[in-house]
């Protein structure tokens, strides 16, 4: 097994291959070409930061958030984006927002380089897609760190599998995806202190620390927004939240969603979503 770590996406991104040797064969992958592997995932991971990042200001992202109105020619990786952002906030009713920018700029948790928008917040509405193009409806800021990373960890897994890696991992600052013959160990904290260990494999795995109130301790803020009477939003809680899930984009989504529910629907509706919650630490 060969493991890497970078400071990429705002954390530190490690990724970890192996070569397993089947049948006293030798391995599939020699080291140099696992290196190579891992060099091409951690490039296809700044790639798509490069893309969608707020922070930088000419990324894709930002291009849309300059020029509500007007349509704009995306990328691949931004237009995939785009359309699970905004088919993940229909399908749960607005508890994934990605139109809150203003909100978190309002709040101090997002820089205001762009000068405020009109709207402090929409919902799913307000992105529209065409071909390979999409467009604000409305003047409001997108953040896409709520999915972005998950699926840089995704696209990352893809490049490893497309080398011929046979197993490994690639962890994003809580954003975690084991494939192939690997498994991994991990502790899965609260806010208490107490840990417990959860075996991840052949999965994807995210935990947010998840809050109302802008801390450093909990990154996460959660905004009023969507449906929050039908869905007996719990909003006011610290808590700790981890999801299991096929997808790293889809369990990192989920742990933003699940924030906001009670500990009487919140499995049910992570389950609904196409995910599985293993941790929700008051």
């Amino acid at each position: 097994m060969i493991r890497r770590a970078k400071p990429l996406l705002g954390t530190l991104v490690e990724i970890a291959a192996e070569s397993v040797a089947e049948h006293n064969a030798h391995p599939s992958l020699d080291e140099p070409a696992l290196q190579a592997a891992i060099t091409a995932a951690f490039s296809r991971v700044a790639h798509i930061g490069r893309l969608l990042s707020f922070h930088q200001q000419d990324s894709e992202l930002n291009l849309l958030n300059r020029q509500p109105g007007q349509w704009i020619a995306l990328s691949p990786d931004s237009l995939r984006v785009l359309k699970l952002a905004k088919w993940f906030g229909r399908a749960s009713d607005n508890l994934f927002n990605c139109t809150v920018g203003g909100e978190m700029m309002s709040r101090g948790a997002l820089p205001a380089y762009l000068g405020m928008p009109l709207l402090l917040q929409g919902d799913w509405r307000d992105i529209e897609i065409q071909a390979d193009k999409a467009r604000l409806a409305r003047p409001l800021i997108l953040t896409l760190d709520g999915i972005a990373k998950g699926y840089a960890v995704d696209m990352a897994v893809s490049e490893l599998r497309r080398a011929g890696v046979c197993g490994g991992w690639v962890n994003a600052g809580g954003d975690l995806k084991v494939f192939g013959s690997a498994s991994l160990n991990v502790l899965c904290r609260g806010p208490n202190g107490l840990s417990q260990k959860i075996n991840v494999s052949n999965t994807a795995f995210a935990s947010s620390r998840v809050s109302q109130q802008l801390s450093h301790d909990y990154p996460a803020l959660l905004l009023p927004t969507g449906n929050l009477d039908e869905q007996q939003c719990a909003s006011d809680q610290e808590r700790v939240v981890s999801v299991r899930a096929p997808f790293a984009w889809r369990a990192d989504a989920l742990t933003k969603v699940a924030g906001y529910l009670d500990d009487a629907t919140a499995a049910t509706k992570i389950q609904q979503l196409g995910g599985d919650l293993v941790n929700f630490a008051p």
